[in-house]
């Protein structure tokens, strides 16, 4: 499992090996402002007597292409001996962050699973009202907190993070997620509503069994279906559409009646 984490302008993705954080050697290279991940494997060649297994491994991981390739990969020690051994311009300062991540990793008491979840949503939230990408609000979010990723939102700052981002208007505790689905729900069940009621006098002309049955459904599903709908409607207010929420453009106008 990766996790992104930003130094100045460079965005890496982390690697989550037993419940901390390690990064490869083409993301570390990345952070050095090397072209390749040779100069971080050479730099390990030369020194690899100085790295124990608990600074650097080699694990299986998918690769974007969904090949399994072996990569080495180096825990924050690790990666700050890389650092270390470094010439590049931006070393000293990638060693400061590394030790600021690794400070934080073992010292300060950071957000739980739940709170993590309710960060997620609130940029979800924020990404539906305003139209920003949510990599964006991320991006924002971390400058903000001086956070390399939201995980790392420590315990106190996260009331101050949700309303940063704009509180969670969502009092029913679904994700917008959910709201989609049961709102796409809706209106599915609206649409089979609908051609029930045009199917429903054929069958009452032709005197078919099932007339009464089509001519219920017609009736007595729309109220249960303007109940749900109300609900619905009101738990996405806090819901905007436009060119990014294209899914939401279809079943909306539906929910809202409009």
């Amino acid at each position: 499992m990766s996790n992104s984490l930003v130094f100045h302008n460079t965005t890496i993705q982390s690697v989550n090996h037993n419940n901390q954080i390690w990064i490869t050697s083409s993301e570390l290279a990345k952070l050095l402002q090397y072209k390749s991940a040779d100069s971080v494997t050479k730099i390990y060649n030369r020194n690899f007597d100085e790295f124990t297994r608990k600074m650097t491994e080699t694990v299986k991981l998918t690769a974007s292409n969904n090949l399994i390739q072996t990569v080495r990969i180096f825990s924050l020690r690790g990666a700050h001996l890389i650092a270390m051994l470094a010439k590049t311009e931006v070393a000293k300062e990638v060693r400061k962050w590394l030790l600021d991540l690794a400070d934080k990793e073992i010292g300060i008491s950071t957000i739980s699973i739940e709170q993590q979840q309710l960060i997620k949503q609130a940029v979800n939230e924020r990404s539906f009202r305003t139209g920003e990408h949510y990599q964006a609000i991320y991006t924002k979010l971390y400058e903000q907190f001086k956070i390399p990723r939201y995980q790392d939102l420590p315990a106190s700052q996260f009331e101050n993070a949700i309303k940063w981002l704009g509180g969670i208007n969502n009092r029913c505790g679904l994700s917008n997620e959910d709201l989609y689905d049961l709102a796409r729900l809706v209106f599915v069940a609206n649409y089979m509503r609908e051609k029930i009621k045009l199917i429903e006098p054929a069958l009452r002309i032709i005197d078919s069994s099932y007339s009464a049955s089509f001519h219920s459904m017609s009736v007595e599903f729309w109220r249960d279906i303007e109940s749900e709908r109300l609900i619905i409607n009101r738990e996405t207010a806090h819901i905007k559409t436009n060119h990014l929420t294209a899914k939401w453009n279809n079943v909306l106008p539906v929910v809202r009646n409009n």
